[in-house]
Parts: structure tokens; sequence; C-alpha cells
């Protein structure tokens, strides 16, 4: 056999083994490989969306985590580690010394856990409207922790001799009621200031309820102390509130003069001085016009809007205008 077949032979077989070992590479080689790789490739990617969420949660917790601490940093509320029920007394009689008739405290029992120690009262009585919602607003914002649950408001007529006019009136009072619970004691922490929980609770019944060791509350954080309206008030009243304060009566008075931004009315059998925004009865002025001599004021009737204008006489107005002429004498020289 010569050379050249011998070699033929041989690049023969290398030629089928190289076919071999690439069609073996690449037909079931690779596509393992390829396979391998995928599946590499979707477990690193679900990798990296779990650890996305993670960071994504940690920053959740963070922000809750924040805000829980912020709130524990604002409270203001005051628990304190002793308490008498008859210091609870106090305070509302502090703030119920007028506009309640009758006002009665029925202590209704002493609860004591291991989270916090509780008394409860029973609280009924007659006033008006606003007075018993600010003694509402009262309880619930003052620094000592005190609920208010079971609220109940009936609307009553009541007849009483006016003192001023010696005739009989239509007072309009609310009967309430409600249950109040006192809080102190409990776990450490809890309170606001731990160092002056266990101050007597004499010092913090003050009128504002301010605590001195505390920083003041904003008012803008809380709601408002005077109700927007009353809901036990008919909107149209039948007869017109009396004039207690002695208001001005514009129906009644007449405009005499008007100087800058007052005016001068007679009312009364006396003088009075108004401006823009200065009460009067029912109402309060809304406009003093010293160029057309006029004075007008928006008055509330009893549920009705009402406008009522002022003018002085022309000749009043005239002469007003002219004001006192002096002649000033001239010099001699």
């Amino acid at each position: 056999m010569s050379n050249r077949i011998r070699n033929l032979i041989v690049l023969t077989v290398f030629l089928f083994v190289a076919a071999g070992v690439g069609g073996y590479i690449t037909l079931v080689k690779q596509p393992q490989e390829l396979e391998r790789l995928t599946k590499a490739e979707q477990v690193a990617r679900l990798k990296q969306a779990e650890l996305s969420s993670l960071v994504s949660e940690i920053g959740d917790s963070e922000s809750q985590a924040s805000n829980v601490v912020a709130r524990w940093n604002a409270r203001y509320k005051l628990i304190p580690r002793e308490m008498g029920s008859e210091e609870v007394i106090r305070f509302l009689n502090t703030h119920t010394g007028k506009g309640f008739h009758p006002f009665n405290i029925s202590f209704e029992g002493f609860e004591e856990t291991a989270s916090f120690n509780r008394y409860d009262f029973l609280i009924e009585g007659q006033g008006s409207f606003r007075d018993v919602y600010e003694l509402i607003w009262v309880i619930e914002n003052s620094r000592q922790l005190y609920r208010v649950e079971d609220l109940e408001l009936r609307h009553m007529d009541l007849v009483s001799d006016d003192p001023t006019t010696g005739r009989q009136r239509l007072d309009m009072v609310v009967e309430f009621s409600f249950e109040l619970s006192a809080f102190f004691g409990g776990a450490v922490g809890l309170s606001a200031s731990d160092s002056t929980a266990g101050a007597p609770m004499s010092m913090y019944f003050s009128d504002a309820d301010i605590f001195t060791d505390l920083p003041p509350v904003p008012e803008e954080v809380l709601p408002r102390r005077s109700p927007r309206m009353n809901p036990f008030e008919p909107l149209i009243l039948e007869n017109m509130p009396p004039n207690t304060l002695g208001l001005v009566d514009l129906e009644s008075a007449e405009l005499i003069s008007i100087v800058g931004p007052e005016a001068i009315l007679k009312w009364n059998g006396g003088e009075y001085k108004v401006s823009v925004g200065d009460p009067v009865y029912l109402g309060e002025v809304i406009s003093v016009d010293p160029i057309r001599g006029r004075v007008v004021a928006s008055l509330n009737k009893g549920g009705i809007p009402e406008r009522i204008e002022l003018t002085m006489d022309l000749d009043d107005f005239y002469n007003q205008a002219r004001g006192n002429v002096q002649l000033t004498p001239a010099k001699n020289y």
C-alpha cells in the first residue's frame, strides 16, 4: 500500500472522528450547556427579583418604623403613676362651674390590669350645646388620658324667668349623659413624660391644661374648640334672641356722623362708635362709606340673612362735608 493511500485513510479516519465529535458537541453537549445556562440565568433573575423585593420591603419597614417612632415621640397624653377618684371629680368641676344645671357625677367602678388602671364614671346633666361641646373637647384633648363613651344628647325646652324683663323666656338646652374613663398606672413608657408622671395631679388642673414639663400641642393639630353649628337649633327662629350684650340695634339707630373709618350712631339715648367688623345686634358692620355717608351691616335674623343700610340726612351730610370754615386773617406787612 502506497503512502498516498495510507495518508488518505488516516485523513478519512480523522475526518470521521472530527465530524463525530463536532456533531456530539453541537447536537448533544451544546444544547445541554445552553439549557443549563438558561436555567442559571432564570435562577439569577429570580434571585435578583427577590433581592429587589427584599430591598423594597426593607425600605417600607424603615418608613413604617420611622412613622411609629415619630408617633411614639409625639405622644402628649400623661398617664400618672397614682391617681385618686377625687382628682377626676375636681377636674370635671373645674370645667363645669358655669353653664350646667344640673351636673351629676356617679362613680361606676375601678379596674386594675397589668397594662393600666382605670376609674369609670357616669356623667349626666343639662346645659347648652356649646357648653357640652366644649366640655367634651376639654376632656378628650387634655393632657390627662380620658376616654368618653356612649355619649347621648337630647334636646329640651325649658321655660324660665328673664331677669332683665321679668317675663318668661324659652331656653333651649341639651340633656346629656356619657361614660368617662380615667387611666393611670400601667406599663413604663406609656406616658408622654415619665419624669412628670409621678408629680401630683393638682398641678395639671389649670384652665388651659398646660403641663409645664411638656411642650405645648400645636392648635392646628387639634379639632375646633367651638362647634361650627348647633344641630339642636332650628334653622329659622320664630323669636329673635334677646340683646343681652346691649349691642346697637341698627334697625332703631340713627347715623349722625362718619369720622374716617368710624361711624357715630345714636341709639337708645346714647352715641356709639362702630367700624367695619364691629358686632351689632344680630350681625356685624361690613361697610362704612364716608363718601356717600352710609353704613352697611349684615344681619342674621333668626336664620334669615339680611342687609341693612343707614344713611345720613342730606343736610347733615353736606354740613359735615363742608365742616367748620375759619378764615385766617391776612398778615399786615
